[in-house]
């Protein structure tokens, strides 16, 4: 476990992801955006389901970082069941990540000892609040994620990181990764002197359909 805390430790992780009905939902489209992750200078990667799982540990020398998402009425839930678990470290993924926020089917002290000794991998709690970060790092979380501030409704709603989070949680002494719409250098410099841990991007560097969009939005044809 120590060896992939001190691999992300400083380091960009990006997110290599893609949703269905996306041009790039493909497990191989997936690995050659892990290639392009690692050539460009990441620590590591996280993507969604087993079969990404394998194709990037494929491709790629680096940490996967695996989960699961499972769509709720509200939004995705990460990793909420044990056998997802499971299957995500069976398809060769070095840290699990799953969510902290109390809507998984193990309460986060269980979840994080059983994929401690019967996986033997780290586990990265994605959270939404500071208390659930505390909770999640006094559970025995190895790396608590701010992926689901601005997701949930006890979180602050906003198009920006949530810089805030993750310097109060790295002040109180945990091991933060600061993600969710970090998009800009400035984002990541940012996140690292409030005292991440590391940080993950994500849509900024691998979905070229919402970058064309947005930038899209701001054309004079964009009105017609």
């Amino acid at each position: 476990m120590g060896s992939v805390l001190e691999a992300t430790a400083g380091g960009l992780v990006v997110s290599c992801q893609a949703p269905e009905g996306h041009p790039l939902r493909s497990p191989d489209a997936i690995a050659r955006l892990a290639e392009c992750a690692a050539l460009g200078g990441a620590v590591a990667v996280r993507v969604n389901s087993p079969e990404d799982v394998r194709a990037a540990r494929s491709a790629v020398d680096l940490p996967v970082i695996g989960l699961h998402k499972v769509r709720a009425a509200d939004r995705y839930l990460i990793t909420p069941a044990w056998d997802l678990a499971a299957a995500l470290a069976d398809a060769g993924a070095d840290v699990i990540a799953a969510e902290a926020t109390g809507r998984g089917d193990l309460p986060i002290a269980e979840l994080a000892a059983r994929v401690h000794d019967e996986l033997g991998l780290p586990l990265m709690a994605d959270v939404a609040t500071f208390e659930q970060g505390t909770a999640a790092w006094s559970a025995g979380a190895d790396l608590v994620a701010t992926t689901l501030s601005g997701y949930t409704m006890d979180s602050p709603q906003s198009t920006e990181p949530d810089l805030d989070l993750v310097a109060r949680l790295a002040l109180a002494g945990v091991r933060t990764v600061a993600e969710g719409r970090l998009a800009t250098d400035s984002h990541v410099r940012a996140a690292f002197a409030a005292g991440a841990h590391a940080v993950v991007v994500g849509t900024a560097i691998t979905d070229p359909l919402a970058l064309t969009r947005r930038l899209y939005a701001a054309t004079p044809a964009s009105a017609r």
